[in-house]
């Protein structure tokens, strides 16, 4: 079987599986229960919804020009912004919440003739933004303490806190990872590993961009911040009480279990880790789930206009390979 046939029927298997997924949560819970949590949203809410989720794209893309300044790339937030929201369209159909990532770094690689600059520096704002979640929740963790033992939330915490630990370990040690390098001999993998050579050296110079990373840092922890805000507005939205301090725990644990590659946009897994999370706050069941559905349908108004500037972003790449050829 070939590679095509075998991504498509890849693909489909994680659709049906976040379909079957999402269905199950709703049949678990209640189809009537759910739709009558769901409509008792507030209309007065809604533009706070979206100003919040734009504000916090614009934080991520201030984050992500820092980091492209730090390698002497200039460009503005505005363009960034275009590129951003076209990966928030690519994430609807690709594995996990942040699939779209791929895309957005390949194509803005195209604008900026530099496949490498720019995986590197997409790839340094997720890594950063990882961290200002983890610090965010061990802040939260630190503060709302007697929450985090009485939810039972103590070892998914402990986990997260330790994996990412051992993640950037790995990740910063360069000897180990020329080592691996050494050892793929393969000269078909040749051409990927010097790829990823050169991905990683331009990962590892920011260690020398010690002012960047902590610019990134303090915007990440400021989106963290307002993607709690955006979450206890939605819980505003529906009439839910839930205390901020408690959401500040419960989402960074929710987007890192969506960041797990299984299905399409995390269909399913987003709406299941609602349900499980915010019920061991004390939110029903029905109102646990309806913040996760409301979250989602807000996802999909930033990413319908993802689509359109995709469509915008095909007519420039075309102008520009002609400029090019001429």
């Amino acid at each position: 079987m070939t590679k095509e046939p075998c991504r498509k029927r890849s693909g489909l298997i994680r659709l049906i599986t976040g379909i079957a997924l999402m269905a199950f949560v709703i049949w678990w819970i209640g189809l009537g229960k759910v739709g009558a949590a769901f409509s008792r949203i507030r209309p007065v809410w809604i533009i706070p919804i979206l100003a919040t989720a734009y504000l916090g794209i614009a934080i991520s893309c201030l984050r992500w020009k820092a980091l492209l300044a730090a390698r002497g790339i200039n460009v503005s937030v505005h363009l960034l912004t275009f590129y951003y929201t076209i990966g928030y369209f690519f994430s609807s159909f690709l594995p996990s919440m942040f699939g779209g990532d791929i895309v957005r770094s390949y194509i803005f690689g195209k604008k900026i003739k530099s496949q490498v600059e720019s995986f590197a520096s997409v790839f340094m704002e997720r890594l950063t933004g990882l961290a200002g979640l983890v610090g965010v929740a061990f802040v939260a963790s630190v503060i709302n303490h007697s929450t985090l033992a009485e939810a039972g939330l103590a070892l998914f915490m402990s986990a997260v806190f330790a994996g990412f630990i051992i993640f950037l370990i790995l990740l910063f040690n360069k000897p180990l990872v020329d080592c691996l390098g050494e050892r793929v001999k393969w000269r078909r993998l040749a051409k990927w590993r010097d790829r990823f050579a050169a991905f990683h050296d331009a990962i590892y110079s920011f260690r020398a961009q010690k002012k960047t990373v902590a610019l990134a840092l303090v915007y990440s922890v400021l989106f963290q911040f307002l993607t709690s805000v955006n979450t206890y507005i939605v819980c505003l939205a529906l009439d839910l009480e839930v205390r901020f301090l408690d959401i500040m725990l419960v989402v960074p644990l929710i987007l890192l279990i969506c960041t797990l590659p299984l299905t399409p946009n995390s269909m399913g897994i987003w709406e299941a880790s609602f349900a499980f999370f915010f019920v061991k706050l004390g939110v029903p069941e029905a109102g646990a789930l309806s913040i996760g559905l409301v979250l989602r349908a807000k996802n999909i108004l930033v990413a319908l206009l993802g689509g359109i500037f995709y469509m915008i972003s095909g007519k420039e790449l075309k102008t520009q390979e002609a400029i090019d050829e001429g």
